[in-house]
């Protein structure tokens, strides 16, 4: 079972004895949406944090987007919203070298068990699989773009000076646009190290100002908070160049999106891969047929929000299906170049948006699916997977992900069935919310032919 180790008083007070320019730390958790929540305390607070946690209220959990309680989880009224103790969670207290190097982090987690927590979601998957000798290797990569910050605060899509903002001219695997914003990279790579996130290469994708970032592989809970970690350090070197830089999964129509794609294997105790066969193992198969089966069940996972859909478009490395086939980059699971210890699932669906925890959760859960039911994910894919009609199509509209994912049995028996339903009433909330609102686009096409 995943147990935790807790930031001890003596690790804090090496900590600012290591680094007497911190002043703040921001001790954060994840919620539902994967956003970081939490208090700031100043140094002096720190040791007495460590040795008596800390207390939030429990709906910290089910907070929309921007920050509004969600009544309609029934997690709010109806409990009285009492406080959950948090301890800090050992490893995790690491500084934040940008600017004058005045904040640190670390990332604080429940003491009991918490059935709104996506983190314990996701320890739940993994107790699982290791319980049957099956040990998760995950690496994720992420993709986002960079943009000019605008003065009032507002979000702008612009692209830095220096970069092209011509989506015709795109600049793919070229390394130009990577020099204009060298000392962005610098920071991130900076602040990665200092944290101890083990980052690998950063590439040039295909919008105006996006680049790609990966992760190495590593256990399952790691990789998953390693992947939100990076986020925090993207944004934050961003604004320590007076940039932004957003995970948003389609900034614009025009412009390519943004996805989180998960490299998954299994091992054993002695680190070999179970994956691996010649030509292919029955347990691979039966992992990715369980991935198949199970993918619409997870769509709301993996498209989170309501810009998330808009990346669901033909010809554009976005699967709409649930496919597979080996080194083919229009399936939704691509099996890479590579045999023995490198067999793996790459996972080419979510969103950049999407919570890692959650993702990675959904994941091992279709993962395990498939190994506990034996099934046969049938022929992969050649050529064009969307030209395929034998295989089971994604709902890419929220409303329909939504209702599938809450009738769901697996996701009832791999989440429990109160996530499900917080889950699926927080995201239902947000979806009425934000498609009521009557925007410009609405007068423009429909206001003078109704």
């Amino acid at each position: 079972m995943t147990t935790d180790t807790f930031l001890s008083i003596e690790e804090a007070g090496a900590f600012l004895d290591a680094n007497p320019a911190v002043t703040w730390i921001d001790i954060v958790l994840f919620d539902m949406n994967g956003m970081a929540r939490g208090k700031r305390v100043r140094r002096a607070d720190l040791v007495g944090a460590a040795k008596n946690g800390l207390l939030l209220p429990a709906s910290v959990y089910v907070l929309d987007p921007r920050g509004n309680s969600i009544a309609e989880t029934g997690r709010l009224w109806e409990t009285g919203d009492h406080d959950i103790p948090f301890r800090i969670l050992a490893g995790t207290l690491k500084p934040v070298p940008v600017g004058a190097g005045t904040h640190a982090q670390a990332v604080m987690v429940p003491v009991e068990f918490c059935d709104m927590d996506p983190r314990a979601v996701l320890a739940a998957q993994v107790d699982r699989l290791t319980a049957a000798g099956q040990n998760p290797v995950v690496a994720v990569e992420l993709e986002f773009y960079v943009t000019r910050r605008s003065a009032d605060g507002h979000f702008t899509l612009e692209t830095p000076p220096g970069l092209s903002s011509d989506p015709e001219r795109p600049m793919t695997f070229q390394f130009e646009e990577m020099d204009t914003l060298g000392p962005f990279i610098d920071d991130v790579y900076r602040i990665a190290e200092a944290q101890g996130l083990p980052v690998d290469a950063v590439m040039q994708e295909s919008g105006p100002g996006q680049f790609e970032i990966n992760l190495k592989h590593s256990d399952a809970m790691s990789a998953a908070l390693n992947g939100l970690l990076l986020k925090r350090a993207v944004k934050a070197a961003a604004r320590a160049h007076d940039l932004e830089a957003t995970f948003m999964a389609k900034p614009h129509h025009d412009w390519t999106g943004s996805g989180m794609h998960v490299h998954v294997s299994l091992v054993d105790a002695q680190g070999r891969n179970l994956f691996a066969g010649d030509p292919m193992a029955p347990m691979f198969r039966h992992a990715i047929g369980g991935l198949c089966q199970s993918m619409p069940d997870f769509m709301a996972v993996w498209a989170q929000s309501a810009n998330a859909y808009r990346r669901y478009v033909p010809e554009s490395y976005v699967p709409m299906a649930a496919h597979w086939g080996f080194n083919n980059r229009t399936v939704a699971l691509r099996i890479p170049h590579g045999s023995g210890a490198a067999t793996r699932i790459e996972h080419r669906v979510s969103g950049a948006d999407a919570n890692p925890f959650l993702v990675v959760a959904a994941i091992l859960a279709g993962i395990r699916h498939g190994l506990t039911n034996a099934v046969d994910p049938g022929p992969h894919a050649e050529g064009n997977a969307e030209d395929a009609l034998d295989c089971a199509g994604l709902p890419t509209a929220w409303v329909n992900a939504l209702e599938t994912f809450r009738s769901s049995n697996i996701v009832r028996e791999a989440f429990g069935a109160p996530f499900q339903d917080v889950y699926y009433r927080l995201k239902q909330t947000e979806r009425i919310a934000f498609e009521r609102i009557v925007t410009s686009l609405d007068y423009e096409w429909y206001a003078q032919v109704a």
